[in-house]
């Protein structure tokens, strides 16, 4: 008998998600803030309900999945559902190769066709889309989100809430990127990158700061 499960948020990833994990949970529905949404039908499974239906309306046995891009969002409600006594899983497609020695926190979300090296660490609350490949020696605080084709090199450190654009890449030789960071989609980062900025382009350069986190 498959666990019940409801995903929070309706939107396209959330509706890629429920693709994914009807194979492994008994999808109830979504659950979204969007007042409007409530009672529609979004590629085949009802909107239940705001946080305040989940809260009230279904019990603390149910799973519930958050696979919002947005890095503050996703970790601010993940925390919350949490303390509310909610089993917030990961979810590691089956196609991921992740090896044995790779330490995961809370509430990882993984897409297929993903590989991590041996002796990475991935915090609560991150991301990972397909494609993407993190190399050895990697940590990543928690709450990052990686972008499909996404390359990591080797004994990086990745700061919280760091956000990576579909086929960036971080070469080996790069120490860390800094805390709210946003890459670009393509960039190419060959040097160490602060906090709170967007970097663009090959090499990358820094665009602005980042003040939309």
């Amino acid at each position: 008998m498959k666990k019940r499960a409801v995903i929070f948020g309706a939107g396209t990833y959330g509706q890629v998600y429920s693709k994914y994990l009807e194979e492994y949970y008994e999808i109830l529905g979504f659950i979204d803030d969007n007042d409007l949404l409530k009672g529609t039908d979004i590629g085949g499974y009802s909107v239940l309900g705001n946080i305040n239906y989940l809260f009230n309306a279904l019990t603390k046995d149910i799973a519930v999945f958050v696979p919002i891009g947005n890095n503050s969002v996703r970790v601010n409600l993940l925390s919350k559902i949490e303390s509310e006594g909610f089993e917030i899983p990961s979810f590691i497609h089956e196609s991921v190769l992740l090896d044995a020695t790779v330490e995961l926190g809370k509430a990882i979300y993984i897409l297929p066709s993903s590989n991590v090296m041996p002796f990475t660490k991935i915090q609560d609350y991150s991301m990972i889309s397909m494609g993407v490949n993190i190399a050895h020696h990697v940590t990543i605080e928690k709450g990052c989100f990686f972008s499909q084709g996404v390359n990591i090199g080797a004994s990086i450190y990745i700061k919280e809430f760091a956000y990576f654009g579909i086929g960036s890449t971080v070469m080996t030789g790069v120490s860390y990127i800094g805390k709210n960071t946003l890459i670009g989609a393509g960039t190419l980062i060959i040097k160490n990158v602060p906090d709170e900025v967007v970097m663009i382009g090959n090499p990358g350069k820094i665009l602005r700061t980042n003040i939309n986190h």
